[in-house]
């Protein structure tokens, strides 16, 4: 019975031994260190600007606006065409047709008394220079209405590497100025985690009706890009 049971014991003896070992390691006490947050930005001028247009008509059938809306539209996107450069783009976001009601009277329920159509363009203009050409020439050939610009950057990657990295640079400065006052020396980086803040395009404060013919002036000002990074540097006296 001995040969039996002496196996099992000593086969249980290290298994205890080897769930031991993580516990004996995790109670091993952390390595002294100082952890650090900070923020980076950079300014830059947007050089790149979206545009949504509408192109609206409205008849007494369907049919009437659907055509009318067909012609106009045709006719923007032919101006716009000639107005844009080489790497511009221009594309239908959507198309409506709806009918027009009434006012609601006592007696009777509103009844449609006509039907309007719109058609939604977006313009993505790559050289922000051209922005009020392209704005004076859409609302000339027949655009209803004009939202944006909508800014962004075209070298957006690079910007948020260079706000990461002031980021960096202020963590490092704020991180030996702590443990200078603590009366420690930091050893080296031992981790940095990085946030890069999304650069939602920004809407210029600018709606443009059809009515307006004199030239368009643009201006596009800077922008921030931010970035945040946690750092955890180790230190020894």
């Amino acid at each position: 019975m001995q040969r039996i049971i002496l196996p099992f014991f000593l086969i249980a003896l290290v298994i205890a031994a080897l769930a031991a070992a993580p516990a004996q390691a995790a109670a091993k006490p952390a390595p002294p260190s100082i952890t650090v947050d900070a923020d980076g930005k950079v300014l830059a001028t947007p050089d790149l600007a979206n545009l949504t247009l509408e192109v609206e008509t409205q008849a007494a059938t369907a049919t009437a606006a659907g055509q009318q809306n067909a012609q106009t539209a045709a006719q923007v996107l032919k101006a716009l065409k000639k107005a844009l450069g080489p790497q511009d783009h221009i594309r239908t976001l959507g198309y409506r047709l709806l009918p027009v009601y009434s006012a609601p009277k006592k007696s009777a329920p509103p009844a449609i008394k006509a039907y309007r159509a719109v058609n939604r363009l977006e313009v993505k203009v790559m050289d922000v220079n051209r922005l009020g050409a392209v704005i004076d020439t859409a609302l000339k050939s027949g655009a209803s209405r004009i939202n944006g610009p909508y800014w962004s950057f075209s070298r957006i990657e690079e910007l948020q590497r260079q706000a990461a990295v002031e980021a960096f640079k202020r963590a490092r400065s704020l991180a030996e100025a702590l443990a200078q006052a603590a009366g420690v020396k930091i050893k080296r980086m031992e981790q940095i985690t990085t946030g890069l803040g999304f650069v939602q395009p920004r809407l210029a404060k600018a709606n443009y009706a059809a009515k307006a013919l004199a030239s368009t002036p643009i201006a596009a000002g800077e922008e921030a890009i931010r970035a945040h990074v946690r750092v955890i540097f180790l230190v020894s006296p």
